[in-house]
Parts: structure tokens; sequence; C-alpha cells
């Protein structure tokens, strides 16, 4: 036998006689590993609750408390904890009671708020670890601005092996341009929230998360303006109200890049303008011209059900006129 075969059946026979062949009926059985031995993988979930004793102070303090109500697998429950247990820890939010709205995105949960931030509620806005694959055309809306840090610095154009990474998309290519567009939309939500535009007010942010004023009540949340039937005197009130909105946008250099009635609450009468990750600067991006133009046309077709009459590629000229390139429109088709 070879040295490797011979190997295999050291500490078997003292000799060096040829192996017996023993019958099936007489070899012994291979032992078998008992099953309560075996360590099942346990779910983010409870690798993260059981990092303090039960009856330690810190679980209350560190720990976000899920609500039996909150529907979630235990992989989503594991990206709360990850990415909310920060707050818990600051005294913003003290739990997560219910997820409000689902996308390819993120997903937006309603939180109940810590006494100190003197609110009830809070929406916290999770994107996905990969939400720039949902994304479709995302380099359209990326022409002319640069990419920001998490902390809200541009990064240094000579940092080419990141800059480079982005170009292939590579992993740490694709991890900095999601933190650059969930950056853009809260310094978005803060301007545009300064200019007195109909936006929910911005708190705080984070890895991946934005917290933000709460649209609705715990039971209820703001629906989106596509879901509900207003009154005709009420949607002429409200198509004024939106124009303004989208002039002071336009006013402040943002472009919400995919305005609808979808991406629009609607509360008690008033409005709150969402989703920004994709807004485009008028003076930067050689297609916001064409993107302000689509958008406008979306909320006159949306008014237009209820008899608002408007003329959405006039309105759109007039107020690109006043606020950027007069001669924008003549370039788009």
């Amino acid at each position: 036998m070879s040295s490797s075969i011979q190997s295999d059946f050291a500490g078997e026979s003292d000799d060096d006689e040829a192996v017996q062949f023993v019958e099936p009926s007489q070899r012994r059985p291979r032992p078998v590993k008992a099953w309560h031995a075996h360590k099942p993988k346990r779910d983010p979930w409870q690798v993260l609750t059981s990092l303090v004793e039960p009856g330690d102070p810190a679980l209350r303090r560190n720990t976000i408390h899920l609500s039996p109500t909150l529907d979630a697998t235990s992989g989503e429950q594991g990206w709360i904890v990850e990415h909310l247990n920060v707050f818990a820890a600051n005294n913003t939010l003290t739990s997560v009671l219910r997820r409000v709205k689902g996308g390819k995105e993120a997903n937006v949960y309603c939180c109940a708020a810590h006494p100190d931030t003197g609110l009830d509620l809070i929406a916290a806005k999770l994107y996905r670890a990969r939400m720039l694959r949902n994304l479709r055309n995302d380099s359209r809306y990326r022409l002319g601005r640069p990419v920001l840090t998490a902390e809200g610095q541009a990064v240094d154009a000579r940092d080419w092996r990141l800059h480079k990474a982005i170009a292939k998309k590579t992993a740490t290519g694709h991890e900095a341009t999601q933190a650059s567009w969930i950056e853009y939309e809260y310094q978005t939500l803060l301007r545009l929230y300064q200019a007195g535009v109909d936006v929910p007010k911005p708190l705080k942010h984070g890895e991946n998360v934005i917290l933000m004023e709460y649209v609705g009540d715990e039971i209820i949340p703001a629906p989106m303006l596509s879901h509900i039937t207003l009154e005709r005197d009420e949607a002429h009130e409200l198509f004024q109200r939106m124009l303004r909105n989208i002039e002071l946008m336009l006013a402040a250099q943002v472009v919400h890049g995919d305005l609808s009635a979808y991406n629009v609450l609607y509360w008690a009468g008033e409005l709150a303008i969402i989703d920004f990750p994709q807004v485009v600067n008028p003076r930067q991006n050689s297609e916001a011209a064409a993107i302000f133009r689509r958008d406008v046309e979306r909320i006159c077709q949306y008014f237009a059900r209820y008899g608002v009459a408007s003329q959405p590629d006039r309105l759109a000229r007039e107020l690109w006129a006043r606020y950027a390139d007069a001669n924008a429109f003549e370039r788009t088709p």
C-alpha cells in the first residue's frame, strides 16, 4: 500500500499483513453525532438582543424594543436594530412601532419619540443595503453634482481611487455612492424646510437612515395624495399650493426629480412632499430642464382629473425662466 493509504489505517494493525475484508454485517456502526450537540444558527435579532442579560439596564438603554405587532423578518429586525440603536441610546427614539411604507429603496417606520424631543412620533426612513441596484438610470441624476461623504463634505477630486471605484461600481464605490445619495436627501430636506416648502421636518440622520417629522398618527399614517379623493374646491386650492411648492423648490435650486401624487402625503388638509434622494441642481445638471418639466406635467395630470385646467409646458417654462436658464427648454426634446 502507498504511504497515504497506510496512514489511513494507522493504529489498526501492528503487522504488514493485507487488510482483511469484513462483511458489512460484522462492521461496527459509525458513531452518530448527537442532535442535541448541534448549535443552530441564530438570526441577527437573537444575536443583538443576547448581547446583554435580560435584567441589565443596558438592554433598555441601548436596545430598540420592537412592538409585537411589527411584521418584520428576523433579517429586517436585525437591520432595524443595527441602524436605529444609536438613536435609542441618544434619547431620540424609544421603540419602533410599525412599518408604514415599504419600497425597493427603503422602508419607513413609525417610531415612538423620546420625551426629550418634544415629539410623540418620528418617521425613520431606513434604506436597504443595496438601494442603488433598484434605482434606474441613477447616473442621469448624478450629472454635475459631487459625491458627498457621510459628513456632508464633497469628496476630494484628487481622491482618484474612490472616484475610480465609483465609476467601476465596485463594493466600495456602491457604498460611497449610496452614502452620497442619503446625504443629499437629508441636506435637501433641511434646505427646503428652511425655505418654507411643505416637507417633513428633518431631525437627524446616520448610516442608511434619516429621521424626520412623522405625518399622520400612530394608527393611520398620512396617505399618498394618489390614494385619496379630493373635493373639487379643495383640489383647486391644493393645486395652487403645489405650484407654490414647486416654485419655492426651484428658487432653492432644487428639482425633485420624481415628483408625482405618489410622493406627496395628505393629512388634515395639508401636504407634505417626500422622497428626495434623486434631486438635481437646475444649474449643474444638463438634463434638469427635462426632469423639471416631467415633474410639472405629472402634478398637472393628477389635478386634471378634478377639472383643474392647466398648461404644464407653459407653467414649466415660466418658472424655469424665473429661476434657471430661460433657454434650457429649447435644448430639451
